[in-house]
Order: structure tokens, then sequence, then C-alpha cells
């Protein structure tokens, strides 16, 4: 039995084209297309890691301060002496 329907991820431009990401692999013919809206985070094409680099860089453009590796330190270390003492 062939398939019937596939479901694919695609791109909607401004012109109202629809890109897609892969072929269908149905057979020639007629065929009714059903959009839906995906989270943004799903449909970008990111990965996770891509997305850490990315929201990084825009921090360090916006002039975020980070913390050093010493105040980390520090601060993990002022726990366990909070914990000890407890």
């Amino acid at each position: 039995m062939s398939a019937t329907h596939v479901v694919v991820e695609g791109t909607l431009k401004p012109d109202g084209s629809l890109e897609v990401a892969e072929k269908f692999g149905l057979p020639p013919g007629r065929v009714r297309v059903t959009v839906e809206v995906l989270d943004e985070s799903t449909s970008s094409g990111e990965d996770w890691f891509d997305f850490l680099q990315r929201a990084r860089r825009e921090r360090e453009s916006a002039a975020a301060e980070f913390r050093t590796r010493e105040e980390i330190d520090a601060q993990i270390n002022a726990m366990r002496d909070d914990w000890d003492r407890s």
C-alpha cells in the first residue's frame, strides 16, 4: 500500500510562497495543503549549541557582563561553607 499523506516542514516566505525542507515522496497529482505555524525554536533549524553561541554573541554585543571563573568558584565555595555550618 502506498502512502497517502506525509508531513514535512518548511518555511513560509514573505511573498506567500512555501519552501519545503524535503521531497514529499508521493505520486504526482492534486494534493491538499494544510499549513500550521510552528514554534520558532522548532522551525529555525538551529540546534541547542548554535542557540547558546548565538545568545552569547547577542549578550556580548549588548555589553552584558559575565561572571569570571573565579567569581563563580568563589560563590560555590561560599555556598558550601554555608552548608557546612548548617
